[in-house]
């Protein structure tokens, strides 16, 4: 019993340390983070790695623009074992992550100088988005808007996007583990 409440315990501090260190990265954010890993603790000691850590980002404000939610999907995760005993929780390595953006349209408009969604007329759910990698920073065109970000320390990579409703979805899969999360 003692063993399942120190697994429990051990999850959740080092949870609670990822979530941390993102909110750190992105005043105003709001993180949370879930490690599923059956059998936690004996894993990280012999194995040194968790099978899955998934990270909600919500009020995510890259320098002049909002992203409503960052979802951040890894797995196979190998964690330092000493920087563990340290009391730190650091990210080595993973398998592949699958990270997930959602812009409001409103937010994309503003962003590329167009006054209201209304005036952009023609994106429709479904409409793809033409997503591709500049220097420093992505680039994205869909119907009239283009607009380029930054990549960050929780969006490292490049992917797709497509209207859904009210918002622009952007996905991407990476091998290498987002800064954030380090």
């Amino acid at each position: 019993m003692a063993g399942l409440v120190g697994d429990h315990v051990a999850i959740h501090w080092s949870e609670g340390q990822v979530a941390s260190r993102i909110e750190r990265s992105f005043p105003g954010s709001h993180a949370v983070v879930t490690i599923s890993s059956s059998f936690y603790l004996p894993r990280l000691a012999l194995s040194g790695s968790v099978q899955d850590v998934h990270a909600h980002v919500t009020n995510v404000t890259d320098g002049s623009l909002h992203i409503d939610t960052v979802d951040v999907t890894a797995r196979d995760v190998k964690i330092d074992r000493t920087a563990l005993v340290q009391g730190r929780t650091r990210v080595n390595s993973l398998s592949t992550a699958t990270i997930t953006a959602s812009l409001p349209l409103a937010e994309v408009a503003r962003a590329t100088g167009y006054g209201a969604v209304a005036d952009l007329g023609g994106l429709a759910t479904g409409l793809k988005a033409n997503v591709q990698a500049e220097t420093g920073e992505v680039r994205v065109g869909i119907g009239p808007l283009t607009f380029t970000f930054p990549y960050n320390s929780l969006v490292p990579c490049v992917g797709s996007g497509e209207v859904a409703g009210e918002e622009l979805i952007l996905s991407c899969t990476t091998h290498t583990v987002p800064a954030a999360l380090q």
